[in-house]
């Protein structure tokens, strides 16, 4: 059975008919929530990657590189206990941070990266440098470097009580699409960061050291992309991607003296966060 082919002079109606049910649909749908000088609060986790770093070790007794040191995150297992439990919401890898929405597209915030780096055991690295017996606590005979094998009893190095990037955040945010009440809206943002590095170093060098106090050991600097959906004109969810450089040319090591590390990698940072936008947009 054919269908009969439409008229041409009755589709025009139809077409002029549907698109006046859909633009007032349309112009509601621009009705976005307003973002302007709102503050928002925000927390979440955070995965990372880093890429091998040279570290550089000077003090007492040692003066010594290692190279092309590979390094991984420290993820606690994934449980509810763990990660929504009050008292231990400071124990894997989280992000905080409070700002400010400047306009309806941009933003300026201060926040935290808690990241963990922990050097990985039993890796055989390249080595150059000196160990003497003036090392703190007799550890060892002298020595001058080759290769090595990252062993427990000649080094553990970590910043798992935070390789913490204090950063002051400045980001874009690019509507994609808003609901036609105007509550609910989907954005992409991208921004740019910096600020201090604020390690607490775990190191243990020939069985000597600690795991130190909270230090200003450097700076980060870096860029990111992501999601914004906002909820009710309220709450929201963050799925965001950071990657920048660290520089970190003072770090604490055994805890003796003027004993420090030293050295710089990329990083690349994924999070997930929830968050909350306070008050309401001023014109």
């Amino acid at each position: 059975m054919a269908f009969a082919r439409p008229d041409a002079k009755c589709a025009w109606p139809l077409l002029a008919l549907a698109l006046s049910a859909a633009v007032p649909a349309l112009v509601r749908a621009q009705e976005a929530p307003r973002l302007r000088h709102r503050v928002f609060l925000y927390w979440g986790y955070n995965r990372a990657q880093f890429t091998r770093s040279d570290i550089h070790f000077q003090g007492t007794g040692h003066d010594f590189t290692l190279y092309d040191v590979a390094a991984k995150d420290k993820p606690e297992a994934f449980t509810l206990s763990n990660y929504f439990k009050p008292a231990n919401i400071w124990i894997p890898q989280y992000n905080y941070r409070a700002g400010w929405f400047v306009n309806g597209h941009w933003s300026l915030s201060l926040g935290l990266d808690h990241m963990k780096y922990v050097v990985q055991g039993g890796q055989r690295v390249r080595a150059s440098g000196h160990i003497g017996q003036e090392l703190p606590g007799g550890g060892g005979p002298g020595m001058d470097l080759n290769d090595v094998e990252l062993t427990p009893d000649f080094l553990t190095y970590e910043h798992t009580d935070g390789l913490n990037l204090l950063s002051v955040d400045l980001d874009h945010y690019s509507r994609l699409w808003a609901s036609s009440n105007g509550r609910h809206a989907l954005y992409f943002t991208e921004g740019i960061l910096a600020g201090p590095v604020i390690p607490r170093t775990d190191v243990r060098l020939l069985g000597e050291g600690l795991n130190n106090r909270f230090h200003l050991a450097g700076y980060g600097l870096g860029a990111q992309l992501g999601l914004f959906a906002l909820f009710h004109d309220r709450l929201f969810l963050r799925v965001n991607a950071r990657a920048g450089f660290i520089n970190l040319p003072d770090v604490l090591t055994t805890g003796q003296g003027q004993d420090r590390a030293r050295q710089h990698f990329w990083f690349v940072q994924e999070n997930v966060v929830l968050g909350v936008l306070l008050g309401k947009s001023r014109p």
